[in-house]
């Protein structure tokens, strides 16, 4: 049975399996009485994974095998959960997880919404001026000689100019669309393009620190329920989107269970940001490596934070600026070649 569950029923299901839980209750009750109430997806959720159970799957197993609901990482807790039998003490890790994973990702998508919708409404407005509106002014004024002519030019380039910026747009749309098909299809030409969108000057940076807050994160709710480095390692790997940065993570696991030390094999690595294995060197001086990954997690967030403001503060001028430009265009080469037009008329 294939269903698909939202992050919100998600996150609602392991906050009802935590309050379940501390009550005292079985895993297999407190899925059976989840089952039972009135919530939503939650309660859908919890339905599914008490039907692999009857079938014979343990509660880790039915959870991996709901690959497309759970993250890696959510798997990997219960896993080692399982392992050690105390599934009960994952939830309110996991919980906090979810919540937090959640309030950043609200926050980026309200930070981005209003360029988004600005840009959206801009492109609309000169498709529409170009295909309706320039066209018919252009006719319009051929026909005054003299100064009309010389607004019939100046439409015309103003039209030529817009035009350009729409097939630029439709060409980076394409071009966006070929490079996700063939990075599909050559695993090594999609690793090269993630591979220089880290290195690109603004938004390498922003990706680069939000991939290293998955990762953070992941290895903070990993070794704080128990796990070791070297197992984090790997199912942390998995919470990364960018191939490149999951393929610099896989080197490092390599590098630590050849031996060498977390911060020594993070060492060196322009992937990475530098504050990482300096972080994780801290770590292993004072012998808390486990606690340094809260500390990643929490400047990695207030780094994103910084971004994004930056972003919010300097987008606004720039959009009223880019709207200024269009206007005083208009204004110079129509309205006022207009008003000779008009003076000659009468």
């Amino acid at each position: 049975m294939r269903r698909s569950y939202s992050k919100k029923a998600v996150l609602e299901f392991t906050q009802m399996m935590e309050m379940l839980l501390e009550s005292g209750l079985s895993l297999r009750d407190a899925l059976e009485m989840l089952t039972g109430m009135e919530s939503g997806g939650a309660s859908r959720l919890g339905q599914g994974i008490l039907e692999r159970i009857r079938k014979g799957a343990s509660f880790a197993g039915a959870l991996c095998s709901m690959k497309s609901v759970f993250s890696p990482v959510y798997r990997g807790m219960i896993r080692v959960g399982d392992k050690a039998g105390s599934v009960e003490r994952i939830f309110p890790r996991l919980s906090c997880y979810l919540e937090e994973q959640k309030k950043l990702r609200d926050k980026t998508l309200a930070a981005l919404t209003y360029p988004a919708l600005v840009f959206v409404l801009a492109m609309a407005g000169a498709a529409f001026l170009v295909l309706f509106v320039l066209p018919k002014m252009e006719d319009l004024f051929g026909g005054f000689g003299g100064p009309g002519e010389k607004i019939q030019r100046n439409i015309n380039t103003i039209e030529t100019v817009m035009l350009s910026f729409l097939y630029l747009f439709v060409f980076l749309t394409i071009g966006i669309a070929v490079l996700k098909t063939l990075g599909k299809q050559y695993p090594e030409f999609a690793l090269s393009v993630d591979y220089v969108l880290l290195m690109l000057p603004l938004a390498g940076a922003f990706l680069s620190f939000w991939e290293s807050l998955n990762f953070s994160f992941a290895m903070e709710a990993l070794t704080g329920g128990g796990v070791s480095v070297e197992a984090a390692l790997e199912e942390a790997e998995a919470v990364v989107s960018n191939r490149a940065y999951r393929r610099a993570l896989t080197k490092v696991r390599e590098a630590v269970y050849s031996g060498k030390s977390l911060s020594s094999a993070f060492g060196g690595r322009k992937i990475f940001p530098p504050c990482l294995s300096r972080w994780i060197a801290i770590g292993e001086g004072s012998g808390k490596t486990e606690k340094v990954f809260s500390q990643l997690r929490n400047y990695f967030q207030d780094e994103i934070d910084r971004l994004t403001s930056q972003f919010l503060i300097l987008i606004e001028p720039a959009l009223i600026g880019i709207i200024g430009v269009v206007i005083l265009t208009f204004v110079v080469g129509i309205i006022i070649p207009l008003f000779s037009v008009y003076g000659n008329i009468i």
